[in-house]
């Protein structure tokens, strides 16, 4: 169902575009002129003669064809919307930002059939309604921010509900998360995230595709296809972590009244996730932070070095890692402990104290590197009790990330006193 109509338009019309960037039709207008819309851009308002520096239509028959329409319109306006759009202007995709469909009543529900049918018998597809839009590398047609780095090696990010990827996307920009593509699905009239899924998996280029999946899900109402198509998708090399709501009582009653979606038991989602190899998360952080992991190189073997300068993370991760499968095993080099300040340790956790310097994070990784051959890989936490400027220890890392034959994980700890030399670090790529 999706269409390159939907991921690379060539013409975009906003169907209750505005001046006013507080509102969704302002805002999605004022994101697609910000960044640079290549293709051709089209406001309908009835009470507008210019919006936004662009010629407005008062009437969606007075278009020419388009790609993609957008709606920003109440809700009872959208079945005429888009059917003049759909069966005059040759129109084959469509986002719905606007809610007041079946998740609200059975009037609603009509009105979403209604539009559902006029798509399906014109050939289009349908995002929405109630969701905040699609952003690829080629638009990005959201009513909101933040707006994402959109590149082919970034994260495919689906997810049911709008506000939750503005949030789950904030937390994982910051964090240096890149992305490639954003679905919001929001009621999945047409296309929900399974569907999604199927098309990410029927056009699958291991030259050119995204690699990582991320998902947030309220309901899975086509289990077999999700199973398919994450498990084909895995098999070809991808990596998919998804946060599944609403598996409580009360959780499914607010998913129920937020999209529609509809409940399913949490030993259900538990025994489908694990089945199609899908990493279960339960919060964004956790989220952004195994689709972070994915961006490294797979483990080659299970023994992790942790190096620290701060005792108790290091204790925290060693805990962590041991429970989960992961061998922290212990070391020795009196001549590496020499080039360490006294009360430095090194047999793993590899601790070189508050006061550690940038030279001396290299050697320890170079001695990971070179010289610890049960060692597969390296967890390096560092942030800084602010006592100076660590913007070489940062650079540091950067370096051996990019040098290193053995993966390196960086653990930010410090989001405060380094929150400068952080944003120096994710800014390196």
């Amino acid at each position: 169902m999706i269409n390159q109509q939907l991921l690379q338009p060539e013409s975009i019309a906003i169907i209750g575009g505005s001046n006013d960037i507080t509102k969704p039709g302002g805002k999605v207008l004022k994101n697609l002129l910000d960044h640079h819309f290549k293709g051709k851009l089209y406001v309908v308002n009835p009470k507008e003669t210019i919006i936004q520096g662009l010629e407005c239509y008062h009437d969606a028959r007075d278009l020419p064809s388009i790609d993609l329409g957008i709606l920003a319109i109440p809700a009872r306006l959208c079945p005429e919307s888009v059917k003049v759009l759909a069966e005059t202007k040759n129109t084959k995709a469509f986002i719905i930002f606007s809610a007041g469909f079946h998740e609200e009543s059975q009037e609603g529900a009509r009105l979403e059939q209604e539009i559902v049918e006029t798509v399906n018998k014109t050939g289009g597809c349908l995002i929405g309604p109630n969701c905040i839009g699609v952003m690829t590398p080629y638009h990005t047609s959201v009513f909101t921010t933040p707006i994402p780095e959109l590149v082919p090696d970034g994260v495919d990010f689906i997810s049911g509900s709008g506000a939750t990827a503005v949030f789950i996307m904030e937390y994982a920009i910051t964090n240096g998360l890149k992305f490639s593509s954003v679905f919001s699905v929001g009621n999945s009239a047409q296309i929900g995230v399974e569907e999604v899924l199927e098309y990410l998996d029927m056009h699958f280029d291991p030259l050119q595709s995204s690699k990582i999946k991320l998902l947030y899900i309220e309901s899975i109402e086509k289990p077999d296809k999700l199973l398919k198509h994450a498990s084909s998708l895995i098999r070809k090399g991808c990596r998919i972590a998804a946060i599944k709501a609403g598996t409580s009582a009360a959780g499914s009653r607010a998913a129920t009244s937020h999209t529609g979606a509809l409940a399913s038991s949490d030993t259900a989602v538990d025994a489908l996730l694990r089945k199609a190899g899908i990493v279960r998360c339960h919060s964004r952080q956790e989220l952004a932070t195994v689709g972070g992991i994915f961006t490294h190189p797979p483990l080659p073997g299970n023994r992790m070095a942790i190096i620290t300068h701060a005792g108790g993370p290091a204790v925290m991760l060693t805990d962590a890692l041991s429970n989960n499968g992961i061998e922290i095993p212990p070391l020795e080099s009196p001549e590496l402990l020499s080039k360490l300040y006294p009360g430095s340790s090194v047999a793993n956790p590899i601790d070189f104290l508050a006061t550690g310097t940038a030279t001396q994070l290299a050697e320890i990784i170079d001695y990971c590197e070179n010289r610890f051959e049960q060692i597969d890989a390296m967890a390096v936490i560092f942030g800084s009790p602010g006592l100076f400027e660590v913007y070489d220890v940062y650079k540091v890392l950067d370096e051996k990330m990019r040098s290193c034959r053995k993966p390196i994980f960086p653990i930010l700890t410090s989001i405060i006193n380094v929150k400068k030399e952080i944003e120096y670090f994710i800014s390196l790529g």
